[in-house]
């Protein structure tokens, strides 16, 4: 896989899994925000009545809502379609204005007995003396409770009213879908200006580097690439700097073939000085049947490496089945006859023993009287 679809696949990992975080941690942001906000309103509009409540509570504190109270309960469920219903207790609970008049007057335990509290709430306002919500119905609603209390924080009375959750509901659904597309948005000009930068900086220079390096061979040791100041020209330069230290050891390994064939040659001349009789002729020949010294003097105008058969007539096979008997037969002397030039020549040709891979001929040819 390359570098650019590695990348992409990281980063929609990534951004996928940040969003999906930050969904959640937005969801129950959005959630507490709409949701604290719509118990605040609730507990605001009850307490901006409340002097007037406690009162009323205070000058009849058991029995049914005075005319005022009961006009303020209609009210509030009439302005406030968020408002389901509404119940008004007495300090013992004890029911002080309910839209069905039939549950006027009836004990807290009979009423929950009977219909039934949807949830506690009431039961904890009163004990903590502080407003109560509580979440019902999958979500969708709440139980609310919010205490009246007296001069001497005493609870006169308690507003039990039942609050849709749909209102919030959508407002948290549209603030997801603004945070879903926000989160799109910033993903793509994030996600451009990024692969902008790894195309130019990183992807464009690797293929130029990879261009540069494909164009190097053994006739052009030099890499052509530009100087970087970054990572990837420290790896052109080190390339590069490979390519000097390539080109000096074939240099130094041509030099020292050069010494080793002059060597070589020197070598031969003393050894076949000594060994061969006056007037006859030696030659050196490798595997390939390429002369590599002789004791006299080659006239082979226009080439560089001499073969056996450019000093030989072309139709003289013995001379070629000799030097072959000699590769199968090492460090055994063979003798045969070879025409050349209409001089009779007997052939003597001995393979020396294997030197470091060389394989080393050597051909003694005496004229026959």
């Amino acid at each position: 896989m390359k570098l650019t679809s590695k990348w992409i696949l990281w980063f929609v990992l990534v951004t996928v899994y940040a969003s999906v975080i930050g969904g959640l941690f937005y969801y129950n942001l959005f959630k507490f925000v709409f949701d604290k906000k719509l118990q605040n309103e609730m507990v605001e509009m009850v307490r901006y009545r409340a002097p007037s409540l406690v009162q009323w509570l205070a000058s009849r504190p058991k029995g049914e809502a005075t005319f005022r109270e009961a006009e303020i309960m209609k009210g509030l469920v009439r302005n406030d379609d968020r408002i389901k219903s509404l119940i008004y207790l007495n300090y013992d609970g004890s029911i002080r204005w309910h839209e069905n008049t039939k549950f006027l007057g009836m004990s807290y335990s009979d009423y929950n007995t009977s219909v039934g509290f949807d949830t506690n709430a009431v039961v904890q306002a009163i004990n903590d003396r502080l407003p109560r919500a509580i979440m019902f119905n999958n979500g969708s609603d709440y139980d609310m409770a919010i205490p009246l209390l007296a001069k001497d924080n005493m609870v006169a009375g308690v507003v039990n009213v039942t609050v849709s959750r749909e209102n919030a509901r959508k407002l948290i659904h549209s603030s997801m879908v603004r945070y879903a597309f926000g989160a799109l948005i910033m993903i793509l000009l994030i996600g451009g200006v990024l692969y902008l930068f790894l195309l130019l900086k990183i992807i464009r220079p690797l293929g130029s580097l990879k261009d540069s390096i494909e164009a190097v061979s053994l006739n052009n040791l030099t890499l052509s690439f530009p100087e970087r100041k970054d990572e990837i020209g420290e790896v052109g330069t080190s390339v590069a700097f490979l390519l000097d230290k390539i080109r000096e050891d074939l240099k130094g390994r041509e030099n020292v073939e050069i010494m080793s064939v002059a060597k070589e040659q020197n070598w031969w001349k003393t050894i076949l000085a000594v060994t061969v009789p006056k007037g006859s002729r030696a030659l050196v020949v490798d595997e390939n049947n390429n002369i590599l010294y002789t004791n006299f003097e080659l006239n082979v105008p226009g080439k560089e490496t001499v073969h056996l058969l450019d000093i030989f007539d072309g139709r003289q096979q013995e001379i070629i089945q000799v030097v072959g008997e000699a590769l199968e037969n090492p460090t055994k002397v063979l003798r045969s006859t070879v025409n050349n030039k209409d001089v009779q020549y007997s052939v003597k040709a001995v393979q020396l023993p294997d030197d470091a891979g060389k394989n080393r001929i050597v051909l003694v040819l005496e004229p026959k009287k």
